[in-house]
């Protein structure tokens, strides 16, 4: 009796064993772990096609007193991950909110940009807006009041979806001005009375055959001799940041019309993001003994500057320069 009663227990306790263990057991084909459901429905999104992400830059130059707009405008779509299975609308804004300035640029106010338009649709079955979106810069008290040698950034954002979703990611564009400042007073003259030491900075140059430690050694029969068609570029690098007013480019053989004639000037304070100063020109030819200056309007606070020559006076077919010395003035 008591055998046959531990026999029924024992095959019962194996039935639920195998009906809980059936049970707890996945299906052929399903997921051991379960995972969220995958969300594949149409989520919208700005494209600049820009090749420096979602980042537009618009030009001008800018003066102390002036702004000149030219290269001003760029355009962008806005996309659907997945076509819509509805018609969509999508409400865009300028913002400055969680805008981010980096060295040489400052957040400028949202007015400094318009859009061609706020309010975009995307018909049903399609992925993308039938025409683009203009940002444009607007030329009034927003970029003047930009301080001089700062770029100014603000974005646009995704405000609404109707009809989708919103995208997780690229539902904000930056737009940054890249000025060209006129920066260059054509009529200064270098305060030779704040010439910055020259064992206070390093010469360096990009380009070959040119040994540029030569433009500071403090002897102007030690110089720099070449084409002006290699667009030879000559880095100051001071030791410290400096408040720098102008710059002094001392040539030799000034008589054979080697003497520089034109300048581009650029600025940094990091070596790497380059502040356009603008050119300048010696309307005359000068001697052996007078450094062409370069004069800012405002002075500069920066720890770097470039001098690019353009020009020299030399008739020749292949025009030549010849640089002794360069000086640097706070």
């Amino acid at each position: 009796m008591k055998i046959n009663l531990f026999k029924s227990v024992l095959a019962a306790s194996l039935v639920a064993a195998t009906l809980a263990s059936c049970q707890s057991e996945p299906e052929v084909g399903s997921t051991l772990y379960p995972t969220a459901e995958e969300n594949y429905s149409a989520k919208a999104y700005l494209y600049t096609g820009s090749s420096d992400g979602n980042k537009l830059t618009l030009a001008g130059v800018k003066s102390s007193t002036a702004i000149t707009l030219s290269g001003d405008s760029a355009l962008f779509y806005v996309r659907l991950s997945a076509p819509a299975e509805k018609d969509v609308t999508v409400t865009l804004a300028a913002s400055s909110d969680g805008v981010t300035a980096r060295s040489g640029e400052e957040v400028m106010s949202t007015e400094a940009i318009s859009l061609s338009k706020t309010t975009v649709s995307i018909a049903k079955g399609q992925q993308e807006t039938t025409e683009p979106v203009v940002v444009k810069l607007v030329n009034g008290d927003a970029l003047k009041n930009l301080t001089m040698l700062k770029n100014g950034v603000t974005s646009v954002v995704i405000k609404s979806v109707d009809g989708a979703e919103t995208a997780k990611t690229n539902t904000k564009i930056v737009v940054a001005t890249d000025f060209t400042f006129d920066n260059i007073n054509a009529s200064g003259t270098l305060n030779t009375a704040k010439q910055i030491a020259l064992t206070d900075y390093t010469m360096s140059s990009p380009n070959t055959n040119s040994d540029a430690t030569k433009l500071n050694d403090g002897n102007n029969n030690s110089y720099i001799y070449s084409y002006v068609f290699y667009e030879p570029e000559f880095v100051m690098e001071f030791k410290s940041t400096k408040t720098v007013s102008g710059v002094g480019i001392l040539c030799n053989y000034t008589s054979y019309g080697y003497g520089v004639k034109k300048v581009a000037v650029y600025t940094s304070e990091d070596g790497k993001t380059w502040v356009n100063m603008g050119t300048a020109s010696a309307s005359a030819t000068y001697d052996d003994n007078t450094p062409f200056p370069v004069v800012f309007n405002s002075p500069v606070t920066c720890k770097y500057v470039k001098v690019k020559v353009l020009e020299s006076f030399s008739t020749e077919k292949y025009p030549r320069y010849l640089i002794g010395e360069m000086y640097a003035y706070e």
